[in-house]
């Protein structure tokens, strides 16, 4: 590939990944000015006490904690067919979340984190051509595995402490119980980003109700676990890109 062929790949690259950031902070714009619950959401904060707020606030320190578990696990993923350092990795996390949030399926994620790497077609192909030495290290997908739940263990502490904050109180037993089974559904059944809230919302009322009849903190809880999970991420990926 000649260098003008390269720099032409380059700057399509850089022009979808500002498109990409663009089209994601709109459609966060959006969700957050039809959101029509708000009475709700701050009647959340009045009413919390102290102990309420120190959940909130770990909830919102475990954030970096899931990204930077997730920046090691897709470290670990590409061995074997290229290296990058964990800061690197981070920000393709980050970039990977921008396109999730606006494919359905969350489908973009991965070709997102590729395209932040800025390699050229050329480059992936010589990769491409280690896949099965890639493929078979079953110890690095083992570690790949282990990041993977210890990541959904920071969810589930995060969870734990958004429905603590919203005055749902769960026993270590109700909430192993009751997260696990929400996560496990949530996983496995199909969802789209437009209907995302709406639709978690769904399974945690069926889920969590079984302890609480506080349907309303339900449903703050998981805008709230919303907010911090999707929206603080992509916030920070569009500032990161429009700093670059």
């Amino acid at each position: 590939m000649s260098n003008i062929q390269l720099f032409k790949y380059l700057n399509l690259a850089k022009i979808a990944s500002w498109l990409m950031a663009i089209a994601a902070l709109v459609y966060l714009v959006y969700r957050l000015a039809t959101y029509d619950e708000y009475g709700t959401f701050w009647q959340s904060f009045s009413s919390a006490d102290t102990m309420q707020y120190i959940c909130l606030v770990l909830a919102l320190v475990l954030l970096p904690a899931q990204l930077l578990i997730e920046s090691r696990k897709w470290q670990t993923m590409l061995l074997g067919m290229v290296n990058v350092s964990l800061r690197d990795a981070w920000w393709q996390v980050i970039y990977g979340n921008i396109a999730a949030f606006i494919t359905p399926y969350r489908l973009g994620e991965y070709p997102a984190r590729l395209l932040q790497m800025g390699y050229s077609v050329e480059q992936w192909r010589s990769f491409v051509g280690t896949w099965r030495d890639w493929l078979t290290d079953w110890r690095k997908w083992l570690r790949v595995l282990l990041l993977h739940l210890a990541r959904y263990a920071v969810w589930g502490f995060q969870l734990w402490a958004i429905l603590y904050f919203c005055g749902i109180m769960l026993s270590p037993v109700q909430a192993l119980t009751a997260i696990v089974t929400y996560y496990v559904v949530i996983t496995v059944m199909p969802s789209v980003p437009a209907a995302d809230v709406a639709i978690k919302g769904g399974w945690a009322v069926v889920i969590f109700s079984h302890f609480t009849e506080n349907i309303p903190a339900i449903a703050v809880a998981v805008t709230l676990v919303w907010m911090i999970n999707t929206v603080l991420p992509i916030l920070l990926g569009v500032a990161f890109r429009a700093k670059r």
